[in-house]
């Protein structure tokens, strides 16, 4: 990916008895997206979706700012809607030696997640009750090494609602932010690099194993991840947890400097052969991009099953420009 790179400096001021003035020179990196493409559906999903031209959901701007003590990366993308435009900070810490605090977009417990990430990124701990659910927003990072990681994270807090038949009234209950640990080793041995990371909070807990070796024009990543997450529960504050079971693989061909093929399959092993469910409750993802110049022409196709990727059935072909 290309990037513009701006030179601009920051100014910082405090004023206490005297006022005085700090500057910090920063670097600002801009990356983004555009484009174009045809999306359409086949399949159960053609029941329920229309197939469009969209050049709306494409567009992504990011600036990545590091004043050396602060770093920011700021997000500005459309959101499918005319005109219609997100901002998002996705990541905000202070960096002081080997220890960074603030705002981190994930978390350590997914650090040995390989590959592509396109249907499953990793188990996180996360409590679906509460908003800031994945622990993004706080958390505290100590690299030790630079393949080892330790952290302090801490979910939200959030108000539920909580039923009362007999009383025939809706009840708010509060849930508080909670705090609980994580980590992350991965090492590059050459041939192979190996992976191990978890992480624990509240009632619930998290651990992945990743693996990625290179033969040839192939590069190969393996992922397993399992845990305990607490499930969607707007109108119930109990703390029953849910287990998750997932593994997935997926192959990168890059069969020449322009053409590159990548295939994804993933499962969930939790649900797969349960009363109701299929033997193999799995997706697909499979993306083809050719490269000409600045311009990138793409098609990608998903499959399976719609419980494991809420894209399945889908069919896309487009061309866009990274920057």
């Amino acid at each position: 990916m290309k990037a513009i790179k701006l030179a601009s400096v920051f100014a910082v001021s405090a004023v206490a008895a005297a006022v005085s003035t700090a500057t910090f020179a920063a670097e600002t990196v801009i990356t983004g997206e555009a484009g174009v493409e045809y999306v359409s559906y086949h399949g159960n999903a053609s029941d329920t979706n229309g197939d469009t031209a969209d050049g709306t959901d494409l567009g992504e701007i990011e600036f990545h700012i590091d004043t050396g003590i602060v770093y920011a990366e700021l997000e500005v993308k459309t959101d499918g809607n005319d005109e219609g435009t997100d901002l998002n900070f996705e990541k905000l810490y202070v960096k002081q030696g080997a220890v960074s605090f603030g705002r981190f977009d994930g978390t350590v417990a997914t650090g040995a997640f390989m590959g592509m990430d396109e249907i499953y990124d990793g188990v996180d701990s996360r409590d679906n009750r509460v908003v800031n659910k994945e622990t993004d927003n706080t958390g505290i990072r100590y690299k030790v090494t630079p393949e080892f990681t330790v952290a302090v994270e801490a979910s939200g807090s959030r108000n539920v609602r909580v039923a009362d038949p007999a009383n025939n009234v809706t009840a708010q209950e509060k849930i508080d932010s909670e705090i609980g640990v994580a980590f992350s080793y991965v090492k590059d041995f050459g041939m192979v690099k190996l992976g191990v990371s978890a992480g624990a909070i509240g009632d619930t807990n998290a651990y992945n194993i990743g693996a990625q070796t290179t033969v040839g024009m192939a590069t190969i990543s393996a992922n397993y991840g399992a845990g305990e997450t607490i499930d969607d529960v707007d109108t119930d504050s109990s703390s029953a947890t849910t287990d998750v079971e997932r593994a997935q693989i997926n192959v990168a061909l890059a069969v020449t400097d322009a053409l590159t093929l990548t295939y994804e399959y993933a499962r969930d092993l939790e649900n797969s052969g349960k009363a109701g469910n299929a033997d193999h409750v799995d997706a697909t993802y499979f993306i083809a991009e050719y490269v000409v110049g600045d311009l990138t022409y793409y098609y990608k196709n998903y499959n399976g099953d719609s419980d494991v990727t809420g894209d399945a059935g889908k069919n896309i072909v487009g061309v866009k420009v990274f920057f």
